[in-house]
């Protein structure tokens, strides 16, 4: 899911389990989930975020994944948990998604550690994704009047929540990638918590996307 050059690069870093024979690399997919999981443990508990700089912009961009259905704009003051509850089951994707299971899920993810990375956004997401088989990656964004408490050490309080739907674990890695940079953003944030329509909410994002391909 990231380009040949993206994966030399971490290769001559020795940021990825592989071993060389011979003029060619190899690898073993168990090394490669495990060091998957262990990138994703470093962003969300340690806040170490120097492993996403070596993903492809390119290859994750977040405003195709929004549809117009999945923005709730200027919602009122809610409980972490409720909020979560709320966007699962007022989202739309497949009819066989089990949306009791899937809050419980997410609600379970955010327990074990916070999901608010950046200071005005969280990004939750399911504590087993390949569970539930999406059919596709999806985002799901959620505006609010006030900041919520999501119980973060480091004091994040987000009205932004940027719920990422990934059919696997790499999936979710290289959207969190993306959203962890766009969201740092204080003026997207100002932005999206003032639109008035889901249309310019993806429009914000993607404007958002395109400057940070030019940097």
């Amino acid at each position: 899911m990231v380009s040949e050059k993206t994966i030399y690069r971490m290769l001559e870093k020795n940021s990825l389990p592989a071993i060389r024979v011979g003029g060619q690399w190899r690898f073993r997919k168990r090394d490669i989930d495990a060091w998957i999981d262990n990138q994703i443990q470093k962003v969300e508990f340690e806040g170490d975020h120097r492993i996403l700089a070596e993903l492809e912009q390119s290859e994750i961009d977040l405003a195709p994944l929004i549809d117009e259905e999945n923005v709730w704009l200027n919602l009122p003051s809610m409980s972490r948990d409720e909020i979560l509850s709320w966007m699962v089951l007022h989202a739309k994707f497949q009819d066989d998604v089990d949306r009791q299971v899937l809050a419980e899920s997410v609600r379970l993810r955010e327990q074990i550690c916070s999901t608010a990375l950046v200071d005005r956004a969280a990004f939750p997401h399911p504590n087993e994704t390949e569970k539930f088989r999406f059919s596709r990656k999806r985002v799901l964004i959620a505006a609010t009047r006030e900041p919520i408490n999501f119980l973060d050490p480091h004091g994040h309080q987000p009205r932004v929540i940027a719920m990422i739907l990934a059919r696997t674990l790499q999936g979710y890695l290289l959207a969190i990638s993306r959203a962890i940079k766009l969201f740092s953003d204080s003026q997207l944030i100002d932005r999206l918590t003032e639109c008035k329509d889901p249309v310019d909410v993806i429009s914000a994002i993607r404007e958002q996307e395109d400057r940070l391909r030019k940097r």
